[in-house]
């Protein structure tokens, strides 16, 4: 009797043994299974709000500037002579101010401008950045209720506006310039986490102009 006993304690504890083995597979199993589509989606998402394809207005509008500002460096004359060339803003006389004018946004300009981007005001923004092609997929930090990865990646502009490829923008706004010539080449880096209630990013690469 005591034999039979012994046998069948062995029994249970080998099969609650090898359920705890199948669980154990199962949860790493569980917590590798990422579908990286929505990593992906997550990056683009930070990046259709990040501004990383804007060049900024060197002044802010109505603010009075010498009429002689293409030789200004303060602000940049050269980058406000390229925005007005380009069709974004356009120049014109300060009341009561000789010597003085002032920039305004023209009607195709408001089609491109949006938010603060430094250093002045509104920046003008060309298209969207959304990741073209992924190079690198890797897992940053794995634990039962929080993942990171870090990805590097190709990316693209998504409904460029005309402007993007002006050579006097390119020419007085270099970062732009890097961004917009290494599309399909160049590579960003994004980490992404998640906490049990999706994906967002906490690191990604930066462009300022």
């Amino acid at each position: 009797m005591q034999k039979k006993t012994t046998r069948l304690a062995v029994v249970v504890v080998l099969a609650a043994l090898g359920l705890a083995a199948c669980g154990k597979s199962g949860e790493e199993q569980k917590s590798t299974a990422v579908d990286q589509q929505e990593l992906v989606n997550s990056i683009n998402s930070f990046l259709s709000t990040a501004e990383k394809t804007c060049i900024p207005m060197p002044v802010r509008f109505g603010e009075p500037v010498d009429e002689k500002y293409e030789a200004l460096t303060a602000p940049n004359g050269a980058q406000l002579a390229a925005l007005v060339k380009a069709g974004l803003v356009q120049v014109g006389p300060v009341e009561g101010e000789a010597g003085k004018v002032q920039f305004t946004v023209t009607e195709d300009g408001t089609n491109f401008y949006t938010g603060l981007t430094e250093p002045a005001g509104p920046g003008f923004c060309s298209g969207t950045l959304e990741v073209d092609k992924v190079a690198e997929d890797k897992v940053a930090e794995e634990t039962s209720n929080y993942s990171r990865h870090s990805l590097s990646y190709t990316y693209k502009i998504a409904n460029p506006a005309p402007w993007q490829t002006n050579a006097d923008v390119l020419a007085q706004f270099p970062k732009f310039a890097e961004l917009v010539n290494g599309a399909g080449t160049a590579k960003l880096s994004s980490d992404v986490e998640n906490r049990g209630k999706g994906w967002n990013v906490v690191e990604a690469s930066a462009f300022s102009n």
